[in-house]
C-alpha cells in the first residue's frame, strides 16, 4: 500500500514529504532500504536520523563532475497522529564538481524526491 500523501516543501536544498497510514519505525526502514538500493551507504546516525553518502569526496575533488559524490541528511519525525514527515537535506553543494557538479546534486535531490513518492 502506498503511504505517500504529498510533498510539503520542495526547494533547491531540501524536500519534506508527508506520509500517512504507516508508523515512523516502518517508514525509517523503508527509507533506509530505498537509499541502500540506490547505492548509498549509511555514513552516520541511524535510520530516521541519518546521513547517507554515495561516491567519493576525494575523487570528486580530483576529477570534478566526472566523479559522483552525493551526501543527504535524512530526518523522520511524527508530530501528529498517523502522520510521518521525512525531510531530505543536501549534505553537499557539489561545488567541487563545478557548475555541472552542483546541477548533478540538484538533479539527484529531485530523483530522490520522486522516488520517495513510491513509498
Amino acid at each position: 500500500m502506498k503511504h505517500f500523501t504529498k510533498h510539503e516543501t520542495v526547494n533547491n536544498d531540501s524536500c519534506t514529504s508527508l506520509y500517512s497510514g504507516v508508523s515512523k519505525d516502518e517508514l525509517d526502514k523503508e527509507v533506509d532500504k530505498l537509499f541502500k538500493y540506490r547505492g548509498y551507504k549509511l555514513k552516520e546516525g541511524t535510520p530516521g536520523n541519518a546521513t547517507y553518502e554515495k561516491g567519493s569526496k576525494t575523487m570528486r575533488i580530483l576529477f570534478g563532475a566526472f566523479a559522483k559524490h552525493f551526501v543527504f541528511k535524512i530526518k523522520t519525525y511524527s508530530n501528529e497522529p498517523d502522520t510521518v514527515k521525512v525531510t531530505v537535506v543536501k549534505g553537499t553543494s557539489g561545488i567541487a564538481g563545478g557548475l555541472v557538479g552542483m546541477k548533478q546534486v540538484k538533479n539527484e535531490l529531485t530523483r530522490i524526491s520522486n522516488v520517495l513518492e513510491t513509498i
